[in-house]
This record gives structure tokens, sequence and C-alpha cells, in this order.
């Protein structure tokens, strides 16, 4: 009989009309390729069709030196890449950026994973820490500047406090999501708080929390841009303040586009950790 039921479970496989079957395996994986196409041909179209609008407003419709248009913009970039005052201002944004998203990603993962797994914590500060997060961020710029000086630390300060509020409620909500009578059955079992927290608790935080993290690293560009808007002498906040004071919009575009080329950037460093993360929760 076993027998019989291997023989059974391998000829599931050879049906009639194999090569049908297969053919239609193969047209399953060409049309995720397919759909992969369309949409990139789709975005590349799209993005062109923006900034030919952009170029034929330009000088017609508005003035040129409210929008610029992509060709001046591109030379103003050919330009400053050369610039090591640009090379200088991208460096001091930048690093205000990796320290504001990293102290603030650490401390709210940290506070929200401990007030999450200790429910008289999360009863006695949660609503304390919901209302501090009621308070406009950059309204507390100029408390900020006082306390940390107009260097670096203002800057850090206001995007990690963005970041942390942001990570904090969803890692707290993670925390909050976890399935308790799948932790108790796991228990029962005999099984490793190691066990419990790499099964159990971390499938339930991995997605929010990653989903903060990518959200941060725009959020924390804000504060960076925003604090250096109020009181700065170099960064790309100061580079497009100044930009803007000279009318100079194309100058004003290249610092923007170089801004969403470094929000870019991080969000998708992050995304190949959280690739690598969630595959090693599947392991």
């Amino acid at each position: 009989m076993t027998t019989n039921m291997h023989t059974l479970v391998r000829g599931q496989g050879r049906r009639p009309g194999g090569s049908q079957a297969r053919r239609s395996e193969g047209l399953s994986v060409e049309h995720p390729r397919r759909r992969k196409t369309l949409v990139m041909v789709t975005r590349i179209a799209f993005i062109a069709f923006v900034l030919g609008l952009w170029q034929f407003l330009s000088g017609r419709v508005v003035e040129d030196f409210l929008i610029s248009n992509p060709i001046d913009v591109a030379v103003k970039l050919y330009e400053v890449a050369g610039d090591s005052e640009m090379h200088h201002n991208i460096l001091i944004t930048g690093q205000e950026l990796v320290l504001g998203w990293t102290l603030g990603s650490v401390a709210g993962a940290v506070v929200g994973w401990c007030i999450g797994a200790v429910k008289f914590l999360g009863e006695v500060l949660e609503p304390i820490i919901i209302a501090i997060n009621g308070i406009p961020k950059v309204a507390l710029a100029p408390m900020f500047l006082l306390w940390f000086g107009l260097g670096i630390g203002s800057k850090v300060a206001i995007s990690a406090m963005i970041v942390f509020f942001l990570v904090f409620n969803n890692v707290y909500t993670g925390m909050r999501s976890v399935p308790q009578p799948l932790v108790d059955v796991a228990k029962a079992m005999g099984a490793s708080r190691t066990y419990i927290v790499r099964r159990v608790v971390l499938p339930s935080v991995s997605v929010p929390l990653f989903a903060a993290l990518r959200a941060g690293v725009p959020m924390a560009m804000i504060g960076v841009i925003a604090a250096e808007f109020v009181s700065a002498d170099e960064g790309l906040g100061h580079y497009s303040m100044a930009a803007t004071q000279q009318f100079d919009s194309a100058g004003l575009f290249a610092a923007i586009v170089i801004i969403v080329a470094m929000v870019v950037t991080g969000t998708g460093i992050i995304g190949i950790f959280q690739r690598r993360a969630l595959a090693w929760m599947k392991d």
C-alpha cells in the first residue's frame, strides 16, 4: 500500500498534456517579466511627458525665473557636479541625514520594543508620548538651536526626533499585535525565549519596523532641510535658500534633484536590508 501511495504521489506530476502544462508554466513566468517591463516603460514615458510639459510651459505660460526648465536644470547640475562647495554641502546634509535617521531609528525601536513588551509601561507612557508627538517638530527648531547650537547638532536633533516618533509608533503597534495565544503555546511546548522572539515576535514587528525605517528617510531629510532653512551657512538647505533669494530657480531645482536622489538611495539601501532580514527570519 505504501508503494502504491508513493506511486500515486509521483504519478501526479505526469498527467496527460504535460507539454501543455510546461508551456503554461513558461507563460506564467513570462507574464511577470512582461508586466515589469511594461511598468518600467510606462514610468519612463510618464517622466518624459512631465519633463516635456515642464519645458513647454516654461517661458510660455509661466515665467522662466519661477519654474526654470529641465534643460537649464540639467546644465546647472552639470556645473555643480564639479563644484567643491556643492560637494561640501552634500556631505554636510548627508551626515546630518544619516546621524539623525540612525539615532531616531535606534531610539524609537528600543523604546517602542520596551514599552510594547511591558504592558504597564505602555499604559503609563503611551498617552504622554502621543501628546509630545502632537507638537509641531519644526516649531521646536529655535529651541534646538538654543540647546545644540548652530552647527550640525541641532539639525541632527530635529531629524532624529521626527524619525523617533515614526519608528516608535510602528514598533509599539507591532509589539501590541503579537499573538499572545501563539506565544503561550510556544512556551507550553518548551520553546526558548530566542525561538519565540525569532519565530513569533519578530515577524509581527519586522514589517511595520521596516516600513517606518523606509518612511523615516524622507522624514529625516525634511527635518534636516527645515533646520538648515532656519539657521545654517552650509548644506543643501542653505544652498536652496540662497538660490531662492537670488531668484536662481535652476539652482533651486538642481538642489531638489540632489535631495531626491539622496532619499531614493537611502530607501533603496534599506529595502535591500529588508529583503535579507525577512529572508533570514523565514529560514
